[in-house]
């Protein structure tokens, strides 16, 4: 996901802004709320809060050829895709907690309260796919986010993008919906025909005609059915696409992760290692908090949402301490 910054809005766009804004009295209201488990309990009673005794599901190990595959792909193109890593006993529930969440007028990214949402990235095919790209000893760069493309003609998947031009980092995305041509499935520019780096050693605003022309025609479609995962490095150039039939809802979960020994940002602090216990609810506002101000520049709806985010942060922010 991407770090890269947007100039600031001006004039009508200011005004669009505050009219998308929450009222006062429903920041406060929701800024509690946020630390309420009995209500995320009651609005979504299938998952967990902060409990220790939630396992990881079961799901069944990749074999060998899959992971020389995907060994492959990285080294070469930047990304790799595998169809069906995870079943839809996993996947389900997950789409059912994101569209509780979004029913009760949350941003989906607040799905990231449960324990199975962070769960998921333990799952025995995602570990092997991180390790196959990272190595061992990788830890979770706490940006998780949920993308949410409404099933309107003309509504989107992020612009074209870099998630970060740092190495030995990655992103897993895993569509809890089939992502597909028509929804707004993800495309890519494979790494190894993105000759000129862009997005990479040089921004897509500096791009000549020609070198416009040449990353379309050598984009790649990579529609997924629910439960596969799609993994990038940070440099690989990629955006997802534009709904071109009113259907079903695209909708996925991503996470970023970092190789051992790499010397983390500090906007990708505190990392979380796997091995460990769940990040505390505080740690997780505070994560979704920094989330919608990171990437409201990608969208719209998470604008309106600034002021509770900036509340997060602030009654959170000492979940960071120590870490």
């Amino acid at each position: 996901m991407s770090t890269e910054r947007r100039s600031p809005p001006r004039g009508s766009e200011k005004q669009l802004l505050r009219r998308l804004g929450l009222p006062k009295d429903e920041v406060r209201t929701r800024l509690k709320l946020a630390s309420d488990r009995t209500y995320w309990k009651t609005l979504y009673p299938s998952f967990s809060i902060c409990d220790d005794a939630s396992a990881v599901p079961e799901a069944s190990p990749l074999d060998a050829s899959t992971l020389d595959r995907v060994e492959n792909d990285l080294t070469h193109r930047g990304y790799f895709l595998v169809e069906g890593a995870i079943t839809g006993s996993i996947i389900g529930p997950m789409l059912g907690c994101v569209e509780a969440v979004r029913k009760a007028g949350w941003p989906p990214a607040f799905a990231y309260i449960y324990d199975q949402l962070w769960l998921i990235w333990r799952l025995a095919p995602i570990a092997q796919l991180l390790t196959a790209g990272l190595g061992p000893g990788y830890r979770w760069i706490p940006h998780g986010w949920c993308q949410y493309v409404h099933p309107v003609s003309g509504a989107s998947g992020w612009a074209p993008h870099v998630d970060g031009n740092l190495s030995n980092r990655m992103s897993i995305w895993i569509p809890l919906t089939d992502a597909t041509l028509d929804n707004g499935c993800i495309y890519v520019v494979p790494g190894n025909l993105n000759t000129a780096g862009i997005g990479e050693r040089r921004a897509l605003k500096v791009a000549s005609n020609l070198q416009m022309r040449e990353l379309l025609q050598r984009s790649r479609a990579l529609p997924a059915r629910a439960g596969s995962v799609l993994g990038w490095y940070f440099r690989l150039l990629h955006w997802g696409s534009v709904c071109h039939v009113a259907g079903g809802p695209r909708v996925s979960l991503v996470m970023e992760f970092i190789g051992v020994g790499e010397r983390a940002l500090d906007i990708e602090l505190p990392l979380y290692d796997p091995q460990d216990g769940l990040p505390s609810l505080s740690q997780r506002l505070h994560a979704i908090g920094r989330a919608i101000l990171q990437y409201k520049r990608f969208e719209l709806r998470m604008r309106g949402y600034v002021d509770l985010a900036r509340g997060l942060m602030r009654e959170h922010g000492i979940a960071l301490e120590g870490t």
